[in-house]
């Protein structure tokens, strides 16, 4: 869908829904209609996972595997095939009868489904030692060959029987769900021997600089994969962007493998990152913490900064059921903690003038988590959830562009170099963590407006691009083995120069060449980044002024919102105008502020106007 009128572009909002085979039309509609009434705005359909073709599964959708079934009358899924696709064209037929836009996926993973894995065993993704990927089910290697016929011949299908019928409604193609990791298969092997000139084997145990290609190579096979299917995906339909939903708990937790920054960086303008960033990515049995939050917010704030940094529109999928707020823990989050996951999507995007494209909750309907269709009671009432979230994500539409970006005030820097050797190092194909993210995000909340980017080169032009004053405070988590390419050595100096603190390797400061006076606070620190210590993370923020009063400070506009999530209660003290309003956990306003703000509620302050704006949502 193209803004024809020269306008900016629409901002989008609404939930992620299943179309299961055993609803039928007016149950479809009945369903896109009630978010449709309180504001949604479009729809993400469900994805295929795993990647196979059976009617009864948790996730079905459109993927090769159905398609394959699809087309074969003989094929004994012929008929799960039949009634998947008929349950994907039902939600279709609906979005385009009421022109509701949609986002359609077509794949999970890499994942080609069973029987094609039998006849191309040669073409599966591997670990170093040879034995197969399995990541809830099998991938295929996107270099294959015989991968790439198949796949195109299947967007070709999907362009000429799908898109074709509902084009005016759709938005985007989500080609694949939740791709990570490595690959050491013969056809990677080849990829990789094509660009080096080097086997696997040759470079692991060649010069740290070889390692490092294997390090790269590696931590870019999802960006590749992402850059090759949208360029084939594009050359079959040019005018429908796609996406990969990318997988927020790897780039919260490693943010390497795939590069965050090469989703952004090296993928094709019409190719829209999309990642999941909800309180906490895991089981209901685990409540999200307040680390996982802080850690969120150093990712959302990444995201966003990549995004303006690059001039990429993104896209996220926020929280709304029991997998993102621990309803089977021992403390579940409530209606507050999944309104605030919201807010902090929006505001982190805000700050930096991002391209945020649209938030999808993430889930309406899904088996045994959606907000709907769940095996496990939760702590917030279902319809109050429903309604106070729809509403809310169609107010926070007006946000973004209307709201001044500020200047980062902290820059993270995590050095490619490093990370390549390390996970070269590693011979792992995911789940290599160089850099300390756990421990970096105690910066998360003190600090406010956060960029991380692995190039300070780039920071400092694309600061300059955007109008933003370099960050007066940089932490640089490299390993300090290998000399700074000059251009990223200038920007360091330049920085330096103009920073009021920075933690880095005495190494590479000591291979600077600095004219005036250093920045007020600077630490060192020797070894590798990984095993920096919370307390020298701690020491630093401290020395540079940084403090964490245990509540988040989440600015969006002229609204502020205090929030505290875990950890017990906090007090407010005189910090709190009149003119603010109390929260409790299921987002109902109360009619006097606390003196001591108990977690999973919050404190909104700002101008009248606007924050009763904002409580209207919830009343």
């Amino acid at each position: 869908m193209q803004d024809l009128t020269g306008n900016k572009p629409p901002i989008f909002s609404g939930w992620a829904m299943d179309a299961y085979p055993e609803m039928d039309r007016d149950e479809i509609a009945r369903h896109v209609d009630r978010q449709i009434s309180l504001g949604a705005n479009f729809v993400w359909m469900g994805h295929n996972n795993p990647g196979e073709c059976d009617a009864s599964k948790i996730e079905p959708g459109f993927s090769y595997a159905v398609w394959e079934a699809l087309i074969d009358p003989h094929d004994p899924r012929h008929n799960d095939a039949l009634e998947i696709v008929d349950a994907q064209k039902r939600l279709l037929d609906h979005c385009l009868s009421r022109n509701i836009p949609v986002v359609l996926p077509i794949g999970y993973q890499i994942q080609m489904g069973s029987r094609w894995n039998e006849v191309h065993s040669q073409s599966l993704r591997r670990h170093l030692d040879g034995k197969v990927i399995d990541w809830g089910g099998i991938s295929a290697c996107f270099y294959s060959p015989e991968y790439r016929e198949d796949i195109r011949r299947f967007y070709c299908w999907i362009n000429d029987e799908i898109i074709s019928a509902y084009r005016p409604v759709i938005l985007l193609v989500n080609l694949a769900d939740e791709p990570f990791g490595g690959d050491y298969s013969h056809y990677a092997e080849m990829a990789f021997r094509q660009s080096t000139g080097l086997g696997f084997e040759e470079a692991l145990s060649g010069s740290p600089e070889k390692q490092a290609l294997v390090g790269r190579f590696q931590s870019e096979y999802i960006v590749n994969y992402a850059a090759w299917s949208a360029d084939t995906w594009h050359s079959i339909c040019p005018g429908i962007p796609s996406t990969m939903s990318l997988c927020g708990h790897h780039g919260r937790e490693e943010n390497i493998m795939p590069s965050v920054s090469g989703v952004f960086r090296n993928t094709p303008s019409h190719f829209h990152p999309t990642f999941d960033v909800y309180p906490r990515d895991g089981d209901q049995a685990t409540p999200p913490t307040d680390n996982d939050v802080r850690m969120l917010s150093l990712f959302l704030r990444q995201l966003a900064w990549l995004s303006a940094a690059n001039g990429k529109p993104y896209w996220l999928w926020t929280t709304g059921n029991s997998w993102g707020l621990g309803q089977a823990s021992n403390d579940p989050a409530d209606i507050l903690d999944a309104v605030i996951n919201q807010v902090m999507a929006v505001a982190s995007a805000c700050d930096s003038g991002a391209n945020l494209r649209g938030l999808a909750v993430w889930n309406y309907n899904v088996k045994y988590q959606g907000l709907y269709n769940d095996t496990i009671t939760p702590v917030y009432d279902i319809e109050e959830m429903f309604s106070k979230l729809t509403r809310v994500i169609a107010h926070l539409r007006s946000f973004p562009g209307a709201v001044t970006p500020r200047t980062p005030r902290l820059a993270i820097i995590t050095d490619p170099d490093y990370a390549h050797r390390h996970i070269a190092q590693s011979h792992a194909t995911t789940w290599v963590r160089p850099f300390p993210l756990d421990r970096i995000a105690v910066a998360a909340r003190a600090a406010g407006n956060i960029l991380m980017d692995d190039s300070l080169a780039s920071v400092v032009q694309s600061a300059a691009t955007l109008g933003f004053a370099l960050p007066e405070i940089i932490i640089y988590l490299s390993d300090g083995l290998t000399p700074l390419a000059e251009g990223e050595r200038r920007a360091l100096e330049e920085t330096l120069l103009n920073a009021r603190a920075a933690l880095l390797p005495r190494s590479v400061f000591q291979n600077l060449d600095l004219k005036q006076q250093n920045p007020k606070t600077l630490l060192f620190y020797d070894g590798l980044p990984k095993d920096l210590k919370v307390g020298i993370i701690q020491d630093f923020l401290a020395a540079a002024g940084l403090s964490d009063d245990r509540l988040f400070h989440i600015m969006l506009g002229p609204l502020e919102f205090l929030y505290n999530l875990s950890g017990g209660p906090v007090a407010l003290g005189s910090s709190v105008p009149p003119g603010a309003i109390h929260l409790n956990r299921s987002a109902k306003t109360q009619p006097s502020l606390p003196s001591i703000l108990p977690p999973h509620e919050s404190v909104i302050r700002g101008s009248d106007a606007a924050v009763q704006s904002f409580c209207a949502r919830f009343q």
